[in-house]
């Protein structure tokens, strides 16, 4: 029953962000630039914290090799998703044919991150990293569904530029919003990617999401204001999302 709810979550939060790109309600700039700043902290400090640590005792030494891999997968992803999974969305269309292949290149890479967040959630009460993975798993849901939230707005506001008609719009968001729970129910039902005959395969998947967490939350938070300026309310949800991490 808990999968199920967890993938309602997932699934719910992506539609209702990119819901509301399509139905005119906008967030200002500023308001979603805190938004992804306060999320980007909070699932940096939830993986220094909780993630980190228990992949690490649990996986040994192939851990940072994962984390490697998850990083450089994200750069990879980001080049084809023009920058949606931290609030950035480019469209450079020309023709009809320009705009399909877009639109597939960009999901495609969506879909990968999406499924590889999707993951753990799959893992259950059977398989622990660490004493405290339950209730790590709802601090990690909280983390990724503020991120789905904007990453869904970012990937509607491209859709919109792109997609003429509203109803592939919402196929398309609808097919974005399916792939997180996908990878927490493939997950769950094929036994921890028991077909890959790997042992602590959810510390792997986790070790995959921490790379790609870690640079997407970097790029947020690293990300220069206009000459460099400091900015105070940036600077006040980032610790915001620090300290959230910690006390949930």
């Amino acid at each position: 029953m808990e999968l199920i709810i967890t993938c309602a979550v997932l699934f719910g939060v992506a539609i209702f962000g990119g819901s509301l790109m399509f139905f005119g309600i906008k967030i200002t700039p500023i308001r979603m630039k805190l938004l992804l700043s306060y999320s980007a902290a909070y699932l940096l400090s939830l993986t220094f914290l909780h993630l980190l640590p228990e992949a690490m005792e649990d996986g040994g030494r192939s851990v940072g090799v994962m984390i490697l891999v998850g990083f450089l997968l994200q750069i990879v992803l980001d080049y084809f998703s023009q920058g949606v999974e931290h609030g950035h969305a480019h469209a450079h269309t020309h023709t009809h044919g320009l705009d399909k292949k877009f639109i597939w290149m960009v999901s495609i890479s969506l879909w990968i991150h999406a499924l590889i967040e999707g993951m753990p959630f799959g893992a259950g009460e059977e398989a622990h990293i660490g004493h405290d993975h339950h209730h790590h798993e709802h601090s990690l849901l909280w983390g990724i569904a503020l991120h789905k939230f904007t990453e869904s707005f970012v990937f509607a506001a491209l859709l919109v530029q792109v997609v003429k008609e509203k109803w592939k719009s919402m196929v398309w968001l609808t097919l974005f919003a399916l792939v997180a729970p996908i990878g927490a129910l493939l997950y769950h039902f094929s036994g921890g990617l028991s077909f890959l005959n790997q042992e602590n395969t959810l510390s792997m998947v986790t070790a995959l999401l921490i790379g790609i967490i870690l640079h997407v939350s970097t790029t947020i938070l690293f990300e220069s204001e206009e000459g460099h300026r400091f900015n105070r309310m940036k600077f006040l949800f980032i610790i915001l999302g620090l300290l959230s991490a910690s006390i949930i």
